[in-house]
């Protein structure tokens, strides 16, 4: 299959970001892998590429739920007054530490989600995505 431009990791964790990076790196999983620990500048920035290059809007985004000022529930929202055309480039993942079963519950109904991950990622999750075949 085709590999991934880029992707979005929005995370207020540092560390997770650090960590779900390297493991993006060593899988070749996407040419470009951009870091956010806060949702309102990773939504800013969407909007920016539509308007400029929507070429180089990301194959897929990583969103954790739990954040301060912008969460992911409120970033989905905004996410969801793109175009379709947009917002089918585009495989949103919840990645989080949550394990409040109304976050799951949630997740599943919603129609912009493609999966629920438990933090961190990891090669076997990333295979399990089922996107395309990794790159060693």
């Amino acid at each position: 299959m085709q590999s991934i431009n880029s992707v979005f990791l929005i995370d207020d964790e540092p560390m997770f970001n650090l960590i779900n990076q390297k493991i993006l790196q060593i899988t070749k999983f996407a040419d470009n892998v951009y870091c956010y620990a806060d949702a309102s500048i990773a939504l800013n920035d969407l909007k920016q590429i539509i308007y400029s290059t929507p070429i180089n809007f990301p194959g897929i985004i990583f969103l954790d739920i739990n954040m301060p000022g912008m969460d992911g529930w409120e970033f989905l929202e905004e996410f969801n007054k793109f175009d379709i055309e947009i917002k089918n480039k585009c495989k949103v993942y919840m990645l989080t530490s949550s394990i409040n079963p109304v976050d799951l519950s949630k997740s599943n109904n919603n129609n912009v989600i493609y999966g629920f991950i438990p933090k961190p990622l990891s090669i076997e999750k990333l295979a399990d995505l089922g996107t395309h075949s990794l790159k060693f």
